[in-house]
């Protein structure tokens, strides 16, 4: 059979459309995270060569995006939420990796933190104002401290009883990473 034969014989697949559940995020994460391990593993066997370590990168980012976008943004929102923002309103605020998208994928890489780890790094919904001055003070896409992430945005404006987590507990804005890994069960 020639192509054109194979494409006339072809019917496109109709897909079930997936309703969200905790079987969906659940399913997400399993497949986020075994990919996540296979990317590393290819990275760590791959020599010189510069090309396909960033099309690995690329793929590493592509998969955080996709699971911080489904399990994190769409299900609750953010790991935390700056007070002065209307959740119901999307235009007050930006969905924002408080610790950069980049520095995590790096942090992946060297084996510092496990693939659930980058998965779930704290994000904020952060007012667009605030988004504002930490583009403006250079802390768009680097961070001083990951470990202790919230220094990034005490660099640009005061945080201390200006945030709470995505259910409403007050945060203590001297939290460190493990003990954001700790409280959201990581």
């Amino acid at each position: 059979m020639n192509l054109q034969e194979s494409i006339n014989n072809w019917r496109e697949p109709v897909h079930v459309r997936v309703k969200r559940s905790d079987e969906t995020y659940q399913a997400t994460q399993n497949y986020v995270v075994a990919n996540l391990q296979r990317l590393i593993e290819l990275h760590n066997t791959t020599e010189n060569d510069e090309q396909t370590f960033r099309l690995i990168r690329d793929d590493i980012d592509n998969a955080l995006r996709r699971y911080h976008g489904y399990c994190i943004k769409e299900r609750i929102g953010a790991h935390y939420v700056q007070k002065k923002v209307d959740r119901a309103d999307s235009s007050t605020y930006v969905f924002e990796h408080m610790i950069p998208n980049s520095t995590v994928r790096e942090m992946l890489i060297a084996g510092i933190i496990t693939p659930e780890q980058a998965c779930n790094m704290p994000t904020c919904l952060l007012s667009r104002e605030d988004d504002v001055t930490l583009k403006d003070k250079g802390w768009n896409s680097k961070t001083p401290d990951a470990y202790n992430f919230w220094k990034r945005y005490e660099y640009c404006f005061p945080v201390a009883g200006d945030f709470e987590t995505w259910d409403g507990q007050q945060v203590n804005t001297q939290q460190t990473l493990e003990e954001h890994f700790e409280y959201f069960g990581i």
